[in-house]
C-alpha cells in the first residue's frame, strides 16, 4: 500500500498474519513522521531515534521495532528487539529500494510486514518509491 501526507510519502506491506495491510502500522508511521516533522527545527540533520514498541490496535498486538531519522522512517513489525537492524534494512532495501545491496546468505528474522516513510520535499526520496 502506498499514501501520501503533506510531508511524506508512505509505503506498506501486507502483513504475513493477516493478508491484509496493518491500520496499526500505518498510524504508527504517521505519527512518527509527524514527531519527525516537529523535531526538525529542534534537531541536527543527522538526528535518529529507534526502538520497540508492541502494536496493541494490531490483531496479533505484534511487537514493531522502528527506527525514524529525517531522511527515512521504518517499522518493522514482528520482530524481536534482539533482531539485527542491519540485516531488516536490507530486508527492506530487498523490497523498497530500485538499487538494493545484496542480502547476506544465511538466515535472519524476517519481519511479518514493514512500513516505510519519507520526506516528499527530498527529490531523490520521491525518485526511490516512483518504481513502487
Amino acid at each position: 500500500m502506498i499514501w501520501k501526507t503533506n510531508t511524506h510519502l508512505f509505503s506498506a506491506t501486507v502483513c504475513q498474519h493477516t493478508g491484509k495491510t496493518c491500520p496499526a502500522v500505518q498510524r504508527m508511521a504517521e505519527k512518527l513522521s509527524q514527531a519527525m516533522v516537529a523535531s526538525k527545527p529542534m534537531t541536527s540533520d543527522d538526528f535518529e531515534i529507534e526502538g520497540n514498541s508492541v502494536l496493541k490496535h494490531c490483531p496479533m498486538e505484534c511487537p514493531a521495532r522502528f527506527t525514524a531519522s529525517h531522511d527515512r522512517i521504518r517499522i518493522f513489525c514482528g520482530v524481536t528487539p534482539e533482531a539485527e537492524t542491519e540485516d531488516l534494512n536490507r530486508f527492506a532495501d530487498a523490497l523498497f529500494d530500485p538499487q538494493p545491496r545484496p542480502m547476506p546468505a544465511g538466515t535472519f528474522e524476517r519481519p511479518c510486514a514493514l512500513a516505510e516513510a519519507v520526506p516528499t520535499n527530498i527529490e531523490t526520496q520521491t525518485v526511490h518509491h516512483a518504481v513502487l
